[in-house]
């Protein structure tokens, strides 16, 4: 984790690193910064089968902001979706007439657009997740060949 604080003290200008006990947190900062950037969460503990080794994991995404307005977006309209749809199904079955049966291919159409939207923003986001990489494998590189040596 020394290791760990000394790269953070020399990200590149366009980042900053937050560490909290075995977690760093790598945003992209400054005026390359859009809705779409994207967050690296590396998570560095010691291997448990050789206290000589230490196990790096990570995750590039969307940041929680990002996220959460997705997953809420999904789950209003999918339930939304469903209950209108199985009010209005109901009704057919039971010999009546709903116009309501029109929100099953609306809610389909608008979580397609959601999620089509969401790739847009993985294709913005692109260049900058590329730059997080490139980060963490120099990092990963210099400490094997410390390692190494």
């Amino acid at each position: 984790m020394d290791k760990v604080e000394l790269l953070l003290e020399n990200t590149p200008a366009n980042m900053k690193g937050i560490k909290a006990n075995d977690l760093i947190i790598l945003n992209i900062v400054g005026e390359d910064v859009h809705y779409w950037s994207p967050q690296l969460n590396l998570r560095i503990e010691p291997d448990e089968d050789d206290d000589q080794q230490t196990k790096v994991s990570g995750l590039i995404g969307p940041r929680p902001a990002v996220w959460t307005l997705f997953m809420f977006i999904y789950f209003a309209v999918g339930t939304l979706g469903l209950f209108i749809s199985s009010f209005a199904f109901s009704k057919i079955l039971m010999g009546g007439s709903s116009n309501l049966i029109a929100v099953f291919p609306l809610t389909i159409v608008f979580l397609l657009t959601a999620y089509g939207v969401g790739k847009y923003g993985e294709k913005l986001a692109k260049d900058q997740v590329e730059i997080l990489k490139d980060f963490v494998r120099e990092v990963v590189d210099e400490q094997k060949s410390t390692v190494d040596s």
